[in-house]
């Protein structure tokens, strides 16, 4: 009659989660975060009303997984390992129910599978060498739901420039945007999502002083860049800018030496 069990960091002999798992029918969270765990058992098909997975293990080793994922059906929030060495390959296309998915990777799974949780509200994803930034927000056209998207940090999409390829305007509803890739300059402002209330910036290298761009974002309310998004050493804030803004967080910003914040900003 087990609904929720919290596994995290447990450590388990030969790195098997014992068979026994898929006995407990009820379960409705699971999580393994951080867990000693290398091979899950096909038993875990039984899960049927499983609603939170959390699969982020120790990232020692690669995981082995049955292709059981797409008979939870009823999975409502699923976060994925991000080690992108693993040859796990996850068939997500009838998680339907989806609304949170965090660690979704071009490399281990299909886009088309992306297209049929039309309820996603939540989408964190790294994308490969098969899959650059432009077709895949032309593939999530249709995700009318979806609030959250950030593109996550692997040293794959580090080593090209993306700037080239953004294009988000057409989510209409997003509010949340993360972005964990390397682009030289911040896109244009019509680029963006035209209500995004925050952006979050990471490990972007841009040459160029972001600001002049964010602050024409009307609708913002909070910006964060940090661990080098801005290799830049003079930032300006300018008269009239941000006119929504309620927090500003830099840090891990190394290079930057001059920051100019003008009256009215």
């Amino acid at each position: 009659l087990l609904r929720v069990l919290d596994l995290s960091w447990v450590k388990f002999e030969g790195g098997k989660l014992p068979c026994s798992i898929g006995g407990l029918i009820h379960l409705r969270y699971l999580s393994l975060y951080r867990a000693g765990v290398s091979h899950l058992p096909s038993t875990m098909r039984n899960l049927k009303l499983l609603l939170c997975l959390d699969l982020r293990v120790d990232s020692k080793q690669p995981i082995h997984l049955p292709n059981v994922l797409k008979e939870m059906i009823e999975l409502r929030y699923l976060r994925l390992p991000l080690d992108m060495h693993h040859k796990t390959k996850w068939e997500l296309g009838d998680l339907v129910n989806l609304e949170y998915l965090f660690g979704f990777s071009t490399q281990h799974s299909s886009v088309t599978d992306l297209l049929r949780m039309t309820k996603l509200q939540f989408l964190g994803v790294s994308l490969s060498e098969r899959c650059n930034f432009e077709t895949l927000s032309s593939s999530l056209r249709q995700l009318r739901n979806l609030e959250t998207l950030n593109f996550l940090f692997t040293p794959q999409t580090y080593m090209v420039d993306h700037m080239g390829e953004f294009v988000l305007d057409h989510f209409i509803h997003l509010k949340q945007l993360g972005l964990a890739v390397r682009m030289s300059k911040i896109p244009d402002q019509h680029q963006f999502p035209p209500h995004l209330v925050h952006i979050f910036l990471f490990y972007c290298g841009m040459e160029e002083d972001p600001m002049p761009i964010l602050e024409k974002l009307l609708h913002l309310k909070s910006v964060q860049l940090t661990n080098k998004a801005f290799v830049g050493s003079r930032m300006v804030c300018s008269k009239g800018g941000f006119t929504q803004l309620c927090a500003l967080k830099i840090s891990e910003e190394s290079e930057l030496e001059e920051w100019i914040v003008e009256e009215g900003s």
